[in-house]
């Protein structure tokens, strides 16, 4: 049941990617704001990694930002591979010394510092600052503690695939959510019991309708736009529906610090296709809807990852989608998808029956936002998540530490 107001309010920390930046943590505050709606007392412990750097980038408002009991542990990021950028020496001093490791154990001690006088931990597990490292570390002081720890995995860390005994961590974990059976199966090839894992949908603020015209199409290439997300076939699609005299507008946003980025753009210029293309790197809440909102149709031909970004914002935002079935895909759309096979052909096809068929695109699009209300809808998601905390909270954990 979900705790009231009137009651003593379940004590929790929220430890993740909270800065509001250009893609997942769009939607950080409304989470919280949603728990704190149902009477819990939140705090969130972040990390000055990318996304804080964004927030300074991009100069965020106040509005954007989550302000109230939220603590950033300031330590620079040191990636597992550094590039040559900033020159050789501090190449050699990060891969020998092996900084990535160090600060990620820092930021597992730190993390719980924060986070100890919660009644409930809760790990957000992305990469980097938030990877499976600093949950180990977490998670051996959550167990000494006999805190309950609470993790959601949105993306596998290459370390746990390399060393497969840190896995062992999440049988102990009072609960384990992932946000698609896509992510459940994953984890179970690394030898966690399945049993254990609980599919949780990706909460989303769903925003006004402001009938704008839809004239463009929008892509989301996130923090690897050449790594599973299909943008070789997309911009094949583009090639052939400009052969066939159709000129579309496609709108392509991306993380920041996007990886082949560069090499991206440089394709589409080799295709003959950049003049068709909008780049686009960060978004506030409002400026994203828009986005969506004056966009017929969301393209997402993935092939590995998660596409639950693109995939929520579209649903919530009444824009159709054209799709591969792979990944977290059809678990999000059901049947109302656009479904492609992934190839350049299919997608520019599925452009074209967009085009085709105003009237019926507008329809889908109207199911998807009901379906995005039904099932995604951040306040209900919150509450789901808010009753779950009341009972673990006074639980007697086993403890989260490998052996």
């Amino acid at each position: 049941m979900t705790p009231s107001k009137a009651s003593q309010p379940t004590r929790m920390s929220y430890i993740g990617c909270w800065y509001k930046n250009d893609m997942y943590s769009h939607n950080c505050r409304h989470l919280v704001d949603s728990l704190r709606d149902c009477g819990m007392e939140v705090n969130v412990v972040t990390s000055n990694c990318r996304c804080f750097a964004s927030a300074q980038k991009f100069d965020i408002s106040e509005s954007e930002l989550i302000n109230s009991n939220c603590n950033a542990i300031r330590i620079p990021h040191a990636p597992a591979t550094p590039g040559m950028s900033q020159g050789w020496f501090k190449y050699f001093v990060v891969k020998a010394l092996r900084l990535d490791l160090w600060t990620a154990t820092a930021r597992g001690f730190l993390y719980y510092r924060d986070a100890r006088d919660a009644g409930v931990i809760h790990y957000d597990q992305v990469l980097e600052a938030f990877g499976v490292w600093p949950l180990y570390i977490l998670a051996a002081l959550a167990r000494r503690a006999k805190k309950p720890l609470a993790v959601t995995v949105h993306e596998i860390d290459p370390l746990q695939k390399k060393h497969l005994w840190i896995n062992r961590l999440y049988g102990k974990c009072a609960q384990v959510w992932v946000y698609s059976d896509d992510m459940r199966q994953q984890l179970a090839k690394l030898g966690v019991d399945t049993g254990k894992i609980r599919p949780l949908k990706y909460g989303m603020p769903i925003p006004q309708l402001t009938g704008k015209a839809r004239g463009q199409y929008i892509y989301f290439g996130g923090h690897h736009i050449l790594r599973g997300k299909g943008y070789a076939e997309l911009l094949q699609a583009l090639a052939i529906l400009k052969e066939e005299g159709r000129r579309i507008s496609m709108l392509c946003y991306v993380g920041n610090g996007c990886g082949g980025l560069d090499e991206a753009k440089a394709m589409a210029v080799k295709s003959g296709v950049a003049d068709m293309m909008e780049w686009g790197q960060f978004f506030s809440v409002e400026e994203l809807a828009a986005a969506y909102q004056a966009s017929k149709a969301c393209v997402i031909p993935y092939t590995s990852g998660s596409a639950r970004h693109p995939l929520s914002c579209a649903m919530a935002n009444a824009t159709p989608v054209i799709a591969a079935r792979a990944v977290d895909i059809p678990e999000y759309l059901g049947d109302l998808g656009r479904y492609v096979d992934g190839s350049g052909k299919s997608i520019a096809d599925a452009i074209v029956g967009i085009e085709q068929e105003k009237d019926s695109a507008a329809a889908l699009g109207n199911q998807l936002r009901a379906k995005a209300v039904a099932d995604l809808d951040v306040s209900r998601v919150a509450q789901q998540m808010a009753a779950i905390y009341s009972e673990i909270s006074e639980m007697k954990p086993s403890g989260v530490a490998a052996d």
